[in-house]
């Protein structure tokens, strides 16, 4: 038997010393256009995170089925297992609807949620890689909640609603190209028939539009009740509020109002350093375009019409003259928090509701 040089004695067997047990896996997704950004971490007893492995895919069905095989070779079927990924724009879905079709936890994450928690790592630098291995670090931290996608009914008057806001801004392009035809010195009839034509054209597709849009709602009578209370509110049509509801999925991802407000774009951004830099106070815009676009007119109405909002307008014009911008943006805001509560309370908008609330006695 060899001994040790030094003490004379048989040395030692060296100790094993087991790797702590895994409790959950997560794997974060970002998403791109053509690619998917993958990292697969776990976590083990001592809250401790190890990337396990990161790989690209593309963002098409041969790539999701990629996904799917490589999270199965990695995982085991006795670890809890999320997906995490952010709701940017409209490439998410397919990757999101394909991998919940394969039983996965799926989280879909608000992309203001993601960018707080990935300025809490205090993280320098800024790559698809980087915010794939941050949101799998968020699935084992943080609690998630499993994404559920569209209904049928919602994703049709989503669709919908897009379809027709693209054919109006081609519409009011075209009057505008037929108005500078008419002021041309000698115009040509021929082009004018034309562009007339072109504007008959558009104006029937969304005549088509919003009739599906109607017959999309009776199909489901629950949604159209709720809708109606939402438009009891003045300025909002149905259209309005298919839009801004369609755009959130009934507010499924929303937890609270100021989520849907950065959500929208509607948060307050501020540039002040010392006494040197003051900028202008202004919103963010990194939100849903189209639900800011789709209160334009309506917070026009309402300051106009609602007791409650114009003031609320008065107030900011009245702080700053020119600001008149400023105050409107202020009734979108107003106005889009009124749908979400209006909608997710199911009652009918009352403007005497704060004067009529009961006092909490003391």
């Amino acid at each position: 038997m060899a001994t040790s040089q030094i003490t004379g004695l048989p040395p030692k067997s060296p100790t094993l010393v087991a790797p702590p047990i895994a409790i959950k896996n997560c794997v974060g997704i970002d998403v791109s256009k053509d690619h998917l950004e993958v990292c697969f971490s776990q976590m083990d007893i001592q809250q401790t995170v190890q990337i396990k492995s990161t790989r690209k895919f593309a963002n098409r069905l041969g790539g999701w089925k990629s996904v799917d095989a490589w999270v199965k070779r990695l995982s085991k079927t006795n670890i809890p297992l999320w997906l995490v990924m952010e709701a940017t724009g409209v490439y998410y879905e397919g990757a999101a609807y394909y991998l919940t079709s394969q039983h996965y936890q799926v989280a879909v994450v608000l992309p203001n949620k993601s960018k707080s928690f990935i300025q809490s790592l205090n993280l320098k630098t800024k790559t698809d890689a980087m915010e794939a291995r941050a949101l799998a670090q968020m699935g084992l931290e943080r609690k998630m909640k499993a994404w559920r996608g569209f209904s049928k009914t919602m994703l049709t008057l989503k669709r919908l609603c897009r379809e027709r806001e693209t054919i109006q801004e081609h519409l009011v392009a075209a009057s505008n190209q037929l108005h500078a035809h008419k002021y041309e010195h000698n115009a040509e009839k021929k082009t004018l028939q034309r562009a007339q034509q072109h504007i008959k054209f558009l104006q029937k597709q969304i005549q088509d539009i919003d009739r599906q849009i109607e017959q999309t709602l009776v199909q489901g009578p629950d949604l159209k009740a709720k809708i109606d209370k939402v438009c009891t509110l003045k300025g909002v049509s149905t259209l309005t509020a298919v839009t801004i509801i369609s755009e959130t999925n009934g507010f499924e991802l929303i937890e609270n109002k100021a989520q849907l407000v950065s959500y929208a774009g509607y948060d307050v951004v501020e540039r002040q350093s010392g006494s040197s830099i003051k900028g202008k106070t202004r919103i963010s815009k990194k939100g849903n375009a189209h639900i800011r676009r789709a209160l334009h007119y309506p917070a026009l109405s309402a300051a106009r019409y609602d007791p409650n909002l114009h003031a609320l307008y008065q107030r900011v014009v009245e702080r700053n003259p020119k600001a008149k911008m400023v105050a409107l943006v202020a009734v979108q805001r107003k106005l889009l928090v009124l749908i979400y509560t209006l909608f997710k309370n199911n009652m009918e908008y009352d403007p005497n509701y704060a004067k009529n609330k009961t006092p909490i006695p003391n």
